[in-house]
Formats: structure tokens, C-alpha cells, sequence
């Protein structure tokens, strides 16, 4: 990665804002540090020197003369200047020899005068105040502390600064090099998906952020589109691998038609379009399970009444049972609620029932129940026929499978891979129950469907209230 792209990349200019917020952070704690440390030094000691003033300029001469000696030796930091003056303005004691030019007020006043020392002036406060009797007293102090601790602050604030800014520049430039560095390995992955290696998966950051939770998003759709080419493709080869038997079959029957006396050309065409209905059908269902699979049809969603989709299949089919000496019964709760399509529900239900009564010799009996159980919506289909062998339970659901026991039986092997398909689509389940005679299909919840369905209805009801309103 080159300087300039360094230069220009969004992380190096978020890297220079962050320094320069951290140089005028510090730049502002250092100012009030230096302004709190100025000034309230400074007036802690023009406070004390106002109070030392006033207590001792009441005080006899021979009293005050040792405590300001005391003071003077003692107590430097607090008092400097120390000038006690007769009433003619003679000097008397202390290391100031004339009044300063102050008025004697009690209060402080800042001046310019002569160091103790003797090497120049330096600034320094005096307070003054008029004895009883004639004379004054005045105390002073030197700002040369004061103003060496501001100096001090000052040059902490000039030497901080300069690291500072370093630093932070430096921790961008470090992270903005990484930040780029992980979204050109994105920008790569991207590019290998768009040249058409759908397995390619954008890489992800150990620890989660922001952009891992785009790149996690990203990587769920490449894996819904993989997904769904691979459906696609699913379908594709079924579909040719279904119809290249009936068109091969139709063409050396049309062969050998070609050859056979025209009296029987009818019934040759007979047989070639009974094949190709059969094509066309099981295109059609094939078709049917790829755009369930794609949940276009979760839009139709609504409440339903299972109790109600299974009363109507049922009646449906019991002219069919009745005419192959079949006893149906059906045993329903008043409603069972499901939010759900009705039509894909019912297209599931009637290839059970078609398969029991198919299945189910002359005499026979099938059942079916509906209820709502403590996990949810629940639908049996028993019947006493032939049943799924052992080594066949595991299969029973795949598409084109068609068992031993009942290949002789007209199909194609995909309506109960399509009803387990439309029930999945509803958060449910289809499986091979247990049965001691016949076969026993089950329709059933998991705690996660029922309460996945029971927010589909809130947000159905939801919806019809923002309708209504």
C-alpha cells in the first residue's frame, strides 16, 4: 500500500481528526490546570498578606519588630518584604527601606520593584496599612514563584503536546493500515464472487464490529444465492433426467409407428401422449416444490382454521374411499388456529390422504385426526396398507423415491416430498410416525414453530388493525 493511498483512505483522515480532538482536549486541560494553578495561588497568598497586615499593624512596636524578624526568617514563602515606617515616613525596621507607591488601604497592590537580592526588578504585591499613632506597615511578596510554576505549566503543556499528536498520528496511521488492509481482503473476495466462485465467503474479524456484521450479512445472502442456484440447478437436472425417459420412449414408439399399419397408429399415439402427460406432470410438480422451496408464497400468510382445511380435504376424498370400500374416519377439535396458506396446506393434505386411500387395500380403513396439542397444531394420516419397510423410513421423503412395497402403484415420487416441503414452510414438521400395521404420517410443532406462529398471528392481527383503522 503506497503513501498516497495511505494518505487518501477514509481510516488516515478519521486517524487525523482523532489527533487533532485529542490535541485540543489536552490543550484545554492544560489550560485550566494552568489557570486554576495561577490563580489560586495567587490569591491565597494576597488573601493572607491582606490578614497578616491588618492583625499586625495594631500591634506596639516592641512586640512586632521580633515577630516580623520571626516571620521574615521563618516564613518566607508567605512574606518577602517586610517596611515599618515612623509617622514621618522614616524607616524603622524591615528589608524594605522606603513606602512603596502604594496607598494604604488594607488592600493588594501589584508593582515592579527592586529583588531582595539587588540583581533587578521583579513584580511583587504590597499591601499597606496606617498604624495607631502615626507610622504604616507594609508586607510584600514576590511573584517570582508564582510566575515560575505558570512558566512551568506552560512548558509541560509545549512538551506534551508534541508526543501527543505523534502518538495519536501514529495509532492511526497503525490502525487506518489494518482498516485497509481488511477491506481490501474484502474487496478481493468480492471480486472472486463476481468472477463467479459463489463459494467464496467475504473474511471475518475474530472480535465482531461494525463491518463484521456487514460482512456476516453479505455472507448469509451468498449463502441464500448458493443456495438457491444450487436449488435451481436441483431442478434442472430433475426435470431433464425425468423427461429424457417418456421422450425417449415416445421416439422409438414414434419409430417404430412408422412401421405399423395405420390402424394402429391411434392407439401408438395413445400411449405417447399418456407419456407425456406424465412428463409434463411431474415437470409441473417439480416446479411447484422449487417455488415452495423459495418461500414466494409466505406472503399469502394468514389465520386459518387447520380443523376446518382438514374437514374439507376430507370430504373431498370420501366419495374415493367409499368407492374402493375404504372406512374413513375423522377425528378434529372445534378449531385449531394456524397462520398460515391455506392452499399449500391443503395441496399437502390431500397427498397424504390420495397416498393412504391409494395405498390402502379394498376393506381397508384410514384416519385421520386433527388437534391442537400442547406443542401446537397437530394432523395424523394412519391407514392399515402395505406401510414403509425399515430400510426405507430414512428415504420416504426424498424426491423420486418410490418404495418396493408400492412401486407398482402409479406416480412419481414427489408428493410426499412436496408436502414435507409446504409443511417445513410453515414451521412444522412431517414424519413417519409409528404404526403397527399400515403407515402413519404425522403433522407436528416444536415449541420454536408455535411460538414463531403465535407472532405471526400477532403481527397479523397487527396489520389488520392498522387496516381497519
Amino acid at each position: 500500500m503506497g503513501i498516497g493511498e495511505l494518505l487518501r483512505s477514509a481510516a488516515f483522515r478519521l486517524a487525523v481528526a482523532f489527533a487533532v480532538v485529542v490535541t485540543l482536549s489536552t490543550t484545554i486541560v492544560f489550560g485550566f490546570v494552568y489557570w486554576h494553578v495561577a490563580n489560586a495561588d495567587m490569591m491565597r497568598a494576597r488573601i493572607s498578606l491582606a490578614d497578616e497586615v491588618t492583625t499586625a499593624s495594631v500591634e506596639p512596636a516592641t512586640q512586632l519588630m521580633p515577630e516580623l524578624q520571626r516571620r521574615l526568617t521563618r516564613d518566607l514563602r508567605q512574606i518577602e518584604y517586610v517596611g515599618l515606617f515612623d509617622a514621618n515616613g522614616k524607616h524603622i525596621y524591615g528589608n524594605v527601606q522606603t513606602l512603596p507607591p502604594i496607598p494604604l488601604d488594607g488592600v493588594y497592590h501589584t508593582i515592579w520593584t527592586t529583588a531582595l537580592d539587588g540583581t533587578g526588578q521583579e513584580s511583587a504585591f504590597f499591601v499597606g496599612r496606617p498604624r495607631p499613632g502615626g507610622g504604616a506597615l507594609v508586607l510584600g511578596r514576590s511573584l517570582y514563584e508564582i510566575h515560575a510554576l505558570q512558566q512551568s505549566v506552560v512548558r509541560a503543556l509545549a512538551i506534551g503536546i508534541g508526543p501527543t499528536i505523534l502518538v495519536a498520528l501514529l495509532a492511526g496511521i497503525v490502525l487506518s493500515l489494518r482498516a485497509t488492509r481488511r477491506l481490501n481482503a474484502i474487496h478481493l473476495a468480492i471480486d472472486r464472487v463476481i468472477e463467479g466462485n459463489l463459494h467464496e465467503r467475504l473474511p471475518s474479524h475474530r472480535i465482531p464490529d461494525g463491518i463484521d456484521e456487514v460482512v456476516r450479512s453479505v455472507n448469509r445472502m451468498l449463502d441464500e444465492i448458493t443456495r438457491l442456484m444450487n436449488q435451481l440447478k436441483q431442478v434442472g437436472d430433475n426435470i431433464a433426467h425425468d423427461l429424457r425417459t417418456p421422450l425417449t420412449v415416445a421416439h422409438i414408439r414414434l419409430q417404430r409407428a412408422l412401421e405399423e399399419p395405420e390402424d394402429q397408429l391411434r392407439a401408438t399415439t395413445r400411449q405417447i401422449v399418456d407419456d407425456l402427460n406424465r412428463a409434463v406432470t411431474t415437470v409441473t410438480a417439480l416446479l411447484r416444490i422449487s417455488e415452495i422451496e423459495s418461500g414466494l408464497q409466505r406472503g399469502a400468510f394468514a389465520q386459518i382454521d387447520l380443523t376446518k382445511l382438514c374437514r374439507d380435504v376430507f370430504d373431498f376424498y370420501a366419495p374415493l374411499a367409499e368407492a374402493k370400500s375404504i372406512k374413513m374416519t375423522l377425528r378434529a377439535q372445534n378449531r385449531v388456529p394456524l397462520v398460515g396458506d391455506a392452499d399449500l396446506l391443503r395441496e399437502a393434505l390431500m397427498n397424504l390422504l390420495d397416498n393412504a386411500i391409494k395405498f390402502t387395500p379394498r376393506g381397508g380403513v384410514v384416519q385421520m385426526a386433527v388437534e391442537n396439542s400442547a406443542q401446537g397444531p397437530r394432523v395424523e394420516i394412519r391407514d392399515n396398507g402395505p406401510g414403509v419397510l425399515p430400510n426405507e423410513r430414512d428415504r420416504i421423503f426424498k424426491r423420486f423415491f418410490r418404495s418396493a412395497a408400492t412401486n407398482h402403484a402409479p406416480g412419481n415420487g414427489l408428493g410426499l416430498s412436496m408436502a414435507a416441503t409446504i409443511v417445513e414452510m410453515h414451521g412444522l414438521s412431517l414424519r413417519l410416525g409409528e404404526a403397527t400395521d399400515g403407515a402413519c404420517f404425522e403433522i407436528s410443532a416444536s415449541q420454536k414453530s408455535t411460538i414463531e406462529n403465535t407472532k405471526r398471528s400477532h403481527e397479523i392481527e397487527r396489520r389488520a388493525s392498522l387496516h381497519n383503522a
